[in-house]
């Protein structure tokens, strides 16, 4: 099986390097991951500009997937750039983190809260829990406040606390990670510090492993998404310029 990971923003160390690895390692064992990024867009998405940006490119990138034999792919950013113009273009599965990971969390709770870098996410956070029918289920939303490209270890103090505050302030039974390709399992670490902290067991949701695990039993099932619901174009758009 082959999954190709389709990261929307420019290549750089600090966000794209590290995360490579981490994606591969998520991945079930005899699965073929590859990773590639776009060549028109930004260093990192953190409003709805960067993410219309990267959605040519996210399409590009899909459709050439398709062609070169893989099985599915995934997107890896939380805000799904291209995700549903994506699906309509090609007939293998294309999963977003962002959706992905909001709709594993309906299975494991009634209250969603999810914790990103800034509060300039929010409305791109807000857009993905609409598309996933989980707004009326979402608790809060709480920035760490920090940039994307300066999200790491050292951020993970104050996302334990806004995890915990979000349990105990907004009600939610369910921590959702809303900053994707850290390079490093920060979702088990939070939800250890919660457990500790609050004394009951909260689940901690990382997207790049919801997303690939959704896109394995997808393409191992031989599912796709709906041509109803996502029709493929007409032949006279499907070749175009970027």
């Amino acid at each position: 099986m082959k999954i190709r990971v389709i990261v929307p923003v420019l290549y750089s160390d600090e966000l794209v390097g590290k995360a490579h690895e981490e994606y591969r390692a998520c991945a079930s064992g005899g699965v073929d991951v590859s990773a590639v990024c776009v060549a028109n867009g930004t260093r990192s998405i953190e409003c709805e500009f960067d993410a219309v940006l990267a959605q040519p490119e996210v399409v590009r990138l899909v459709r050439q997937a398709e062609k070169d034999g893989v099985d599915a792919c995934t997107i890896a950013c939380f805000g799904d750039p291209g995700a549903a113009a994506a699906k309509e273009c090609v007939s293998i599965p294309v999963v977003g983190e962002g959706e992905a990971a909001m709709l594993y969390a309906g299975l494991l709770g009634t209250k969603v809260s999810v914790v990103i870098t800034q509060r300039g996410i929010f409305p791109l956070v807000e857009r993905i829990a609409r598309s996933a029918g989980m707004d009326r289920r979402l608790a809060s939303i709480r920035a760490v406040d920090t940039s994307v490209l300066d999200f790491s270890l050292a951020s993970l103090p104050r996302a334990i606390d806004e995890a915990v505050a979000a349990v105990r302030e907004d009600g939610a039974d369910v921590i959702v990670m809303g900053c994707t390709g850290t390079g490093m399992d920060m979702a088990r670490t939070i939800e250890a510090a919660l457990e500790e902290r609050l004394g009951v067991f909260v689940p901690v949701i990382d997207p790049t492993k919801v997303a690939m695990k959704i896109a394995e039993s997808l393409a191992a099932m031989r599912l796709s998404h709906s041509k109803i619901a996502y029709p493929t174009p007409a032949d006279s758009r499907r070749e175009y310029r970027y």
